[in-house]
């Protein structure tokens, strides 16, 4: 048995004989007549040339309505602001929010030390001790950061201050001391004797230290 096969044309051509479909009717368009241009002619003329046909659409004679003019602050001037800023916090009259720094850590061991942190990051708490670990191998910070803590803690100091450096002089810049006294801060053994600790105001030494608020014995809900 031969495979059916579908004969396109066939089947138009008969379509059309018994009109069941009508062809469109040829167009009277003549086609354009090929042009035989010289090498001569220049781009003005060559354009024009092929111009010639093309019926304009008329929509750009229509006016566009008028924008609206876009101020473009003067490089200048922001540059000026900008060493202005910086000339009013060196003469120390400016201030810097170090939270937008990068640097800014903050952190409550105990739930209630949320309502100390501004207090605690503006400087109201007068600082009663401070430790150094700026430089030091990470176990000896440890052991001096730990005997810090319970010498303050034996003295009834609330606020002491931790320097714990910014990381500069390490090999790939990583603060490696800055987040282990967070870690220690926040450790089980410690929490139960921290309340918050905030990032240090510049004059404290900013990122590279911390504002530690200590539960004291005698009055531990107050300060």
């Amino acid at each position: 048995m031969k495979p059916a096969t579908y004969r396109a044309f066939e089947t138009l051509a008969e379509l059309v004989r018994q009109r069941k479909v009508e062809l469109s009717p040829p167009t009277d368009k003549p086609q354009p007549p090929v042009l035989t241009l010289s090498e001569d002619l220049s781009d003005e003329e060559l354009f024009q040339i092929s111009m010639k046909d093309v019926l304009p659409l008329g929509w750009s004679n229509v006016p566009l309505p008028p924008s609206i003019p876009l101020e473009i602050q003067n490089p200048a001037d922001s540059e000026d602001e900008g060493l202005k800023l910086l000339t009013e916090f060196v003469a120390g009259k400016g201030a810097i929010d170090l939270r937008v720094s990068g640097e800014y850590v903050e952190g409550t061991p105990d739930p209630e030390g949320y309502l100390l942190l501004e207090n605690l990051r503006n400087g109201h708490f007068a600082v009663q001790a401070h430790l150094d670990l700026h430089g030091l191998r990470l176990k000896t910070a440890k052991e001096n950061f730990e005997k810090f803590i319970r010498r303050s803690l034996q003295l009834g100091h609330g606020c002491i201050r931790i320097i714990h450096g910014r990381g500069q002089h390490s090999l790939d810049g990583h603060a490696v001391l800055k987040e282990h006294v967070q870690k220690w801060l926040s450790s089980r053994r410690m929490s139960r004797h921290v309340v918050a600790y905030t990032s240090a105001r510049l004059c404290d030494g900013g990122g590279g230290a911390l504002y530690v608020l200590l539960r004291r014995r005698s009055s531990s809900r107050r300060y």
